[in-house]
């Protein structure tokens, strides 16, 4: 039997969302109809249509919640798939449960207690959460109080977006980065900056960069957000990449871990990028450390590395190669929602069985 499934999630070019969306839609083996959340809570930069929005927001999330209603009334689905849902309710949730829909949340983020008291609430009345962070299953109910199941599917790359079959060519700039700024990433790159000084050209894109350059080198160029292809566009012009993570996160007073991976651990292999990712144990799982993707543990190290590799244009060829080869198509979305539906279809025939053996039809 078909499973149908109605997914909810951004569906702005380049979002994490929309690439699963695409990836399972793609699917001949089910039936899939969705809402885009970002059509109903659209996200502002400017401050006055930020402060709009928040006296919207109510409004806002009762016609987001309508529309999901509406298309669970019509389409009749298996399963319930959200993509984090940061405005989705708890009581929606429930009630869609109620009604017979496995609930299922794909969560991409470091901590579910970090995006407001709506999200917490809802993340613990899903069925299954399916999250791409591996610490998260063990400390599901230790760490953050929850009582249903977690599970973990990795992040992956857009085939659609981030993947480059063809090596990069030798570039001008010398290294990047492309992260929205945080207090974290800017230490990080203070602090190579005083190991590097003027030695290399450094190239920075994201949100916040622009407006926090002062004090770094003059070979140092800061831009805005590059998304979509353009994301992987500019990091293949820098003869090196740079792949932080976050690090761990204070909640409530409480620390909580940080990242040990991200998308960009799978989208600049996948783009065929030369890059350094900061060291951690399940990124040492990914990528062989020797001949794939070199390892970093701070900024001193970071700067050793870029020196030793800036003059080895042979040497930076054949790790991206290796990498690339590694992860496509692996650590693609494509797999990565084979295995999101695999849970999803484990849920919703444990769901069917249950109700078969209680004598209750859905």
């Amino acid at each position: 039997m078909t499973t149908r499934i109605l997914f909810v999630g951004d569906n702005w070019h380049g979002s994490s969302a929309r690439s699963m969306r695409e990836a399972l839609a793609a699917r001949s083996d089910l039936a899939l109809t969705d809402v885009g959340e970002d059509r109903y809570v659209p996200a502002y930069r400017g401050a006055a249509l930020r402060l709009a929005g928040r006296l919207l927001r109510p409004l806002q999330r009762r016609e987001l919640a309508a529309a999901i209603r509406a298309a669970a009334a019509e389409f009749r689905p298996d399963a319930l798939l959200v993509y984090k849902g940061r405005w989705i309710s708890a009581g929606l949730i429930e009630e869609l449960s109620r009604r017979g829909v496995a609930t299922v949340n794909v969560f991409p983020d470091l901590s579910p207690h970090a995006h407001g008291r709506a999200l917490r609430e809802a993340i613990g009345r899903y069925d299954l959460v399916i999250s791409t962070k591996p610490s998260h299953p063990p400390l599901w109910r230790s760490l953050y109080g929850y009582a249903n199941a977690c599970v973990c599917v990795p992040h992956g790359y857009d085939p659609d977006v981030h993947l480059w079959e063809e090596p990069a060519p030798e570039a001008d700039r010398d290294a990047a980065l492309c992260a929205t700024w945080r207090p974290e990433y800017d230490r990080l790159l203070r602090a190579l900056a005083e190991e590097l000084g003027d030695q290399v050209s450094f190239a920075v894109a994201g949100a916040g960069w622009p407006e926090h350059r002062r004090g770094f080198p003059a070979r140092w160029r800061f831009f805005g957000p590059a998304v979509g292809r353009a994301y992987g566009e500019f990091l293949r012009g820098a003869k090196i990449a740079v792949a932080p993570v976050n690090g761990a996160i204070a909640v409530d007073g409480a620390t909580q871990p940080g990242d040990q991976d991200s998308t960009r651990t799978y989208e600049l292999a996948a783009a065929h990028c030369f890059f350094l990712h900061q060291r951690s144990a399940y990124a040492a799982e990914i990528y062989d450390e020797k001949t794939e993707v070199p390892f970093w543990s701070g900024p001193a190290e970071l700067a050793a590395l870029i020196r030793r590799w800036l003059p080895d244009a042979a040497g930076r060829r054949a790790m991206a190669e290796r990498a690339h080869a590694r992860a496509v198509p692996a650590y693609s979305i494509p797999r990565r929602a084979a295995s999101v539906l695999a849970h999803v279809e484990r849920l919703v025939r444990g769901r069917a069985d249950a109700g078969a053996r209680r004598g209750t039809p859905r």
